[in-house]
């Protein structure tokens, strides 16, 4: 017998022990395949790697059965290596979708007109701040002025819409301000050039407060609830402190594979709830989209006492991003009931249409070529996402896992954990039974009235109650498992 060191069959095949050891760690970390699935992947690569090692190690052995060895180790090793980097980003791409770091932008803001142009020039300056944004954001901007040496005089304001006033009528210097607010500003009247005639002097990011509010429940087997808050922010980040434009909520039966997809309009009438550190006013009318300047949990604690409904999980998707995501998915197939034609330029024909990302952005976003605006646009959101939902359900995901789990990771964020998010995965790929995905859109009625985080009169939508009750029905029957009593035609 040869001693070890001219063996090089024995160190070949621990090489390709070790990666598919590494290989078999990644996968089993990942937990998205069902057990048995699991446990016959781990069988063949062991017993692969068992007989490539005694083809390759035994010396008395037909040089037909050493090339086989060879073979089976090249295979392996490929295998192995291709499949640790798969799973590797899987598990890194769900470690960011549920990690919500609560990142913020506060900036002051001044007039574009070149007297202020750095954090220098506000020394001694009177800084507007609101006090009904967050106190941790005002603080930072504080904070950080007095560390570089520049100290300010402030003046309090309650409404956001006053305090951008008093700024162009030059009553004051400059104002702090979260960078959630700017879109809100700009749909009011004489703001429509705010972009152009304020720029920030000086802007910081910071941990806006958050509370968990997520329900843990088994989601292979127990119904849940999940609010899904779509923004567009200007960095195509997802800020934690950001008007919340799209609005769904989704309950999902995992028993009677059936999902229910409610639209609520953003401009929605509502009572705020919330927790006191969070900043807004508990209990004061405004647009539902004005919530999420305070957190996603706002919105659904908000949505809460609206349906009268426990809502487990909240999920922020990027309107941006959704480019991304449907490239990835190799675009999605959906039903478009109305011509027409978007703001952005692309046109939209009845009937059956596929959709690459650019298109599905142009798609949710348009509202303006509809005569019932937002709603029509909500309903036409809810398109987009069943037609995502079933294209992840399908096998097509595994043709490109890693483009999509990396769309996903930096589009989507969600308090849901990495152990709900696979358990949910995995029952699926356990039991791939078709889903039945119903949907309903609430709706209101048009008019003016005080927007408590604006301090001012908007337009807002009145909800209509009888719709509002339809959508309660139809949430309780797909939590019971029964079909949904209400529903927008297909």
């Amino acid at each position: 017998m040869k001693p070890l060191w001219k063996r090089p069959g024995l160190y070949i095949s621990i090489v390709t022990g070790t990666l598919t050891a590494l290989f078999i760690y990644e996968l089993y970390k990942l937990s998205l395949l069902p057990p048995a699935i699991l446990a016959g992947i781990i069988i063949t690569v062991l017993l692969m790697w068992i007989l490539s090692a005694i083809c390759l190690i035994k010396e008395d052995l037909h040089l037909a059965w050493r090339i086989i060895g060879g073979l089976l180790t090249v295979c392996l090793a490929l295998a192995s290596a291709g499949g640790m980097y798969y799973a590797n980003t899987g598990n890194k791409a769900l470690e960011e979708l549920s990690d919500q770091e609560g990142k913020s932008i506060v900036a002051v803001y001044v007039l574009n007109n070149y007297v202020i142009e750095d954090a220098k020039d506000l020394e001694g300056r009177k800084i507007g701040v609101l006090k009904t944004m967050s106190a941790q954001g005002t603080d930072v901007c504080i904070e950080e002025l007095k560390k570089a040496g520049v100290n300010i005089t402030t003046e309090e304001f309650d409404s956001s819409y006053r305090m951008t006033q008093a700024l162009k009528g030059q009553a004051i210097d400059g104002m702090i301000l979260d960078q959630g607010y700017l879109d809100t500003l700009l749909e009011m009247p004489g703001m429509e050039n705010l972009d152009e005639e304020i720029v920030p002097v000086v802007q910081y990011y910071y941990d806006a407060p958050k509370t968990n509010t997520a329900e843990t429940v088994d989601t292979a087997m127990e119904p849940f609830t999940v609010y899904i808050s779509g923004i567009d922010t200007r960095e195509n980040k997802l800020l934690r402190n950001s008007r919340s434009d799209v609005n769904l909520l989704a309950t999902v039966n995992p028993e009677s594979h059936e999902i229910l997809l409610v639209s609520i309009p953003r401009d929605y009438y509502v009572e705020t709830v919330c927790e006191p550190d969070m900043g807004c006013m508990n209990g004061a009318m405004d647009k539902l989209t004005h919530t999420g300047l305070h957190g996603p949990e706002t919105t659904e604690m908000t949505l809460e006492k609206l349906f009268d409904t426990s809502i487990n999980y909240n999920v922020r998707v990027n309107f941006s991003s959704l480019v991304d995501v449907v490239d990835e998915l190799g675009g999605v197939q959906l039903y478009n009931p109305e011509a027409f034609t978007s703001v952005s330029g692309p046109t939209f024909q009845q009937g059956d249409i596929t959709l690459n990302g650019q298109q599905a952005l142009a798609f949710v976003r348009e509202r303006y070529a509809f005569t019932d605006g937002d709603r029509a646009r909500g309903r036409n959101q809810m398109r987009v996402l069943t037609a995502i939902i079933n294209k992840m359900m399908s096998p097509k995901i595994l043709t490109n896992f890693t483009g999509i789990m990396n769309s996903l990771s930096n589009s989507f964020e969600t308090n849901m954990s990495e152990k709900d998010i696979k358990a949910l995965v995995q029952a699926q790929l356990a039991d791939p039974a078709k889903w039945t995905i119903y949907s309903y859109s609430v709706t209101g009625s048009g008019g003016t009235d005080y927007a408590a985080e604006l301090g001012d009169n908007a337009y807002v939508m009145y909800p209509d109650q009888t719709t509002v009750d339809n959508a309660k029905a139809d949430i309780k029957a797909v939590l019971s498992g029964e079909p949904a009593p209400f529903v927008n035609p297909q």
